[in-house]
């Protein structure tokens, strides 16, 4: 396997920003090769050529069969890559005008990050840390769960009631050997939680953070579910401190650029596991109860990073004072800036591909800052993420 390390030196306030991104792996499902590609414990899917985002040729197509659990035709399943502490994901995702999911609060699940703790063929569904990207019933949402963790001499159940504990939850002193998701208590954000008798032995113990609404709709619009959408995710695992685990890990969801699930006070791992790195991706669209209908998901142009390329996971980005539009973008992009004083030389404009290139730098003269904006033809540049700098900001615009 082999990581891209990129470099983009970035004018900002006056000083030199240096952002870096390693890129894990691209998967751009051009054909079913995917043994070739470092894909395992499945390899094979469909590819459609049908269905795909402009600029492409294909794109990897799940079809659930009435009362299927998973792809008719399987997936490429999962792909190792080099060990990390935070990870970004960037895919492409569309769903046939009859899309149904589960038609349950949960379900189906679509794609997973898993850690070094466990061995690659484990999981997702029981391991020390599984992390998932997906929506349910239309709503986007983030989840972990470390069932492999859970200490069983106490459980939270998901009622409010507990069990062992010595007979007083409050009371019960934790070691680090514990589930940080929900089955031992909670520490962090969340927004819901998990905890039942999985069988086995085991208890499934996870904890959930959702959009605020619908965002794949049946409506058609800017959120019609038959329509392609680009979905980013963001983890960063927390840090070991004394040797506690810290509530200061991270998790991000935008769709298509717009942020959608923020927090910053995230536990995902304790003093058990100090090294713990993710190092598995996983392709796993799954509908436990089986698919109620004939139904499909199709996904194109993934990307697995380090992180994004540029640092607007905490950076000043789409700031009121400058607006992209349309975003996502065909033919070209509106860039709006306040009105600039006489004289002042005009606002060096730059836009940067997901690599670090510079591939466009238009720059507004000073005979045009009064008109406070300019309009820049993109129509040349193949679909993706895009990143324009406006004098001393930065932001994000997606080609479609």
């Amino acid at each position: 396997m082999r990581s891209l390390f990129i470099i983009l030196f970035i004018i900002t306030f006056g000083f030199e920003a240096l952002i870096a991104q390693t890129i894990l792996f691209v998967e751009n499902f051009e054909d079913n090769d995917f043994a070739s590609r470092g894909w395992y414990d499945g390899s094979k899917g469909t590819i459609s050529t049908a269905e795909h985002i402009n600029g492409s040729s294909a794109c990897f197509e799940c079809k659930f069969l009435q009362g299927q659990r998973g792809c008719s035709a399987g997936t490429p399943s999962r792909h190792l890559f080099t060990e990390t502490d935070e990870l970004y994901i960037s895919y492409w995702v569309k769903y046939s005008a009859n899309w149904e999911g589960s038609n349950k609060p949960y379900h189906p699940h679509e794609f997973n990050i898993m850690t070094n703790a466990d061995d690659k063929y484990v999981g997702p569904a029981i391991t020390h840390l599984t992390l998932y990207i997906e929506q349910n019933e239309g709503k986007p949402l983030l989840a972990l769960q470390d069932s492999k963790n859970v200490d069983q001499t106490c459980i939270l159940q998901n009622n409010g009631n507990f069990i062992g504990c010595d007979g007083d939850f409050n009371s019960h002193k934790f070691s680090e050997n514990r589930s940080i998701a929900a089955c031992n208590g909670i520490e962090g954000g969340f927004d819901r939680s998990d905890c039942f008798n999985y069988g086995g032995g085991y208890y499934y113990s996870a904890r959930i953070w959702d959009a605020d609404t619908v965002y794949f709709t049946d409506n058609q619009g800017p959120h019609y579910k038959n329509d392609w959408h680009h979905v980013e995710a963001y983890f960063k695992l927390n840090s070991i401190q004394g040797g506690k685990g810290v509530t200061d890990g991270k998790i991000r969801y935008w769709y298509d650029s717009k942020i959608l699930i923020s927090f910053d006070n995230i536990i995902f791992r304790t003093a058990q596991f100090p090294d713990m790195k993710l190092n598995q991706f996983l392709i796993a669209p799954y509908i436990g109860d089986g698919s109620p209908i004939e139904q499909t998901m199709w996904i194109d142009d993934l990307i697995v990073a380090t992180s994004p390329l540029l640092s607007y996971i905490d950076a000043n980005i789409n700031v009121k004072e400058n607006s992209i539009s349309p975003n996502p973008a065909i033919d070209f992009i509106e860039i709006s800036y306040p009105p600039l004083e006489r004289g002042s030389g005009g606002v060096n404009i730059k836009i940067y591909n997901i690599f670090g290139q510079n591939v466009s730098t238009p720059v507004c003269s000073a005979a045009t800052p009064a008109s406070g904006g300019q309009r820049i033809d993109v129509s040349g540049l193949a679909p993706g993420i895009y990143f324009v700098r406006i004098g001393d900001r930065v932001q994000k615009f997606i080609k479609i």
